[in-house]
């Protein structure tokens, strides 16, 4: 039987061992490209997200440290003025009960403070106590860098350090709203200044204005810019300097994290196949970890193109080998022959001129035949995939040297139905060399996979030929002719329709499975 060697087409896979099995083991963790990119992209915009998100919040304790500044500053004075109007009416003090509303993250500035407008006069008990604690507020406003009103129960100015003394307020939503016995605490532009976010506290003032018994005998109001930011950020260097290290560790470790993830791989992935491209290895050394599935997946391809290519220089060295060997005992017998021919044609009998002309023609005839195998060959290593439909023991009844059960069901499979019949026609034509009378196919379908056995009782294959059986141009028929590679060319067709072929166990004569995509 034409015993031949296993092709190996390029899109085969490499072959594994313990040590590519540890290089291919997947890390815990792997991201995709895209996963990283926006990672990265994330981690950088958010540098100064935080920071802006650090200076409004350092802002908006700026805001409340000012607030609970004036709400201590203003109930001490509401506890006064409210002393000092019951001590003029001639009743007992009723003391001062409000509850401070506490400004917000995002708290709004209002329009600007309007001016005080021109009012009847003061009711006489608020203004006797305004007279009596100017010099109190003037000493808290010292003290506290803020503006005082003291307001009586129409919104009249008593007691004042803005030079309203009165004037009416009561056209103040605010100042209406402590009157109606609401504590009020709001932000309030500065007039004429435009707002900025890091310079907030620069352009507006906190105002605070609380009812004096339930806003009955009047209200206090109160108010002062915050601390600029900016000053506050001088005074705090050593801090800032602080948030600045960490922000560049931060932008650090980013660079660190995006160079170990995509741009060191991919050096070492290029360094590893420049060396296998300038022949300094013939073997490509993979990085042990890849976090990222696209550099994975590309060092998994190619690695196996490597492997296939060092395969295929293989294949073809020893493909080379062979063929010179097999051309040149023809071509050596025929120039023999020739060489006789001329030099003793003369006295050579014409019976054995004609034998060295025969020994000639059948040693073209030879290369004809082992020329025809190589193109038969390479045309069905070339072949494209073919995803047609057929029932393979259908084919097999078109040969007549198959047997296949008149019963047996259609067993459909994904190859063309030309290069099956040369499968077919192969084996069999083998099994009739080799002595068989009988051969025969069965099929079934396993899986997604179809398996079509073809027998055979001829002389089969000796155990000591079974492990050569796919070595290249190895044949047990070259006197006969046999070139060795019609295995070859039926293992190329089968693995072009993404099937192949194996020798199958067998008691008697010569067996083969063909496996197949199930259609």
């Amino acid at each position: 039987m034409s015993e031949t060697p296993a092709q190996l087409p390029i899109a085969q896979a490499a072959p594994r061992d313990d040590d590519a099995t540890a290089r291919r083991a997947r890390p815990r963790l792997r991201l995709r490209l895209r996963s990283v990119l926006v990672l990265v992209s994330l981690l950088i915009l958010m540098l100064p997200l935080v920071g802006l998100y650090a200076l409004r919040l350092h802002e908006t304790t700026l805001l409340h440290r000012t607030q609970d500044d004036l709400t201590i500053a203003a109930a001490g004075l509401a506890s006064s003025y409210a002393a000092a109007l019951a001590s003029s009416r001639g009743v007992a003090a009723e003391p001062p009960r409000f509850a401070t509303p506490r400004l917000g993250f995002g708290a709004q500035a209002k329009a600007a403070l309007p001016p005080a407008r021109p009012a009847g006069p003061a009711r006489p008990a608020a203004t006797a106590a305004g007279r009596q604690l100017a010099p109190v507020v003037a000493a808290t406003a010292a003290a506290t860098g803020a503006a005082i009103r003291l307001l009586d129960a129409r919104g009249v100015v008593v007691a004042t350090t803005a030079g309203d003394l009165g004037l009416s307020l009561a056209h103040v939503d605010d100042v209406a709203a402590a009157l109606a016995g609401t504590a009020v605490s709001s932000l309030r532009s500065v007039s004429g200044e435009r707002e900025w976010p890091l310079l907030r506290g620069a352009m507006v003032d906190v105002l605070l204005v609380l009812p004096i018994a339930a806003g009955r005998l009047g209200a206090v109001a109160v108010s002062r810019q915050p601390a600029n930011i900016l000053d506050t950020l001088q005074a705090k260097r050593r801090l800032l300097a602080q948030g600045g290290a960490v922000f560049l560790a931060v932008a650090l470790a980013v660079a660190l994290l995006t160079t170990r993830t995509l741009a060191l791989p991919i050096r070492r992935l290029a360094l590893a196949a420049g060396r296998v491209s300038r022949g300094e290895t013939d073997r490509f050394e993979r990085y042990r970890h890849y976090r990222v599935h696209e550099l994975a997946d590309l060092a998994d391809s190619v690695e196996a193109m490597v492997a296939n290519l060092q395969q295929r220089a293989a294949y073809l060295r020893d493909f080379s080998h062979h063929l010179s060997h097999e051309l040149k005992t023809p071509i050596a017998a025929a120039r023999g022959a020739l060489e006789l021919l001329r030099d003793h044609q003369q006295e050579m009998a014409p019976r054995d001129a004609k034998r060295f002309v025969a020994n000639i023609a059948a040693d073209i005839d030879r290369l004809e035949h082992l020329t025809a195998r190589l193109v038969a060959l390479a045309q069905a290593e070339m072949a494209p995939q073919d995803g047609e439909a057929v029932d393979v023991l259908a084919v097999a009844r078109e040969l007549d040297a198959i047997a296949v059960a008149p019963s047996a069901a259609p067993v459909p499979a994904r190859i063309s139905r030309s290069a099956l019949t040369a499968v077919l026609d192969n084996l069999a034509d083998n099994a009739r060399q080799h002595g068989a009378t009988n051969v025969s196919a069965s099929a079934r379908t396993v899986g997604g996979e179809v398996e079509l056995l073809v027998r055979d009782n001829g002389t089969g294959i000796s155990p000591g030929n079974r492990a050569r059986i796919f070595d290249p141009f190895f044949t047990t028929r070259q006197a006969e002719g046999g070139s060795g590679l019609g295995l070859a060319i039926c293992r190329a067709l089968l693995r072009n329709a993404g099937g192949n072929i194996e020798l199958a166990p067998s008691l008697d004569g010569a067996a083969f499975k063909i496996v197949l995509r199930s259609a």
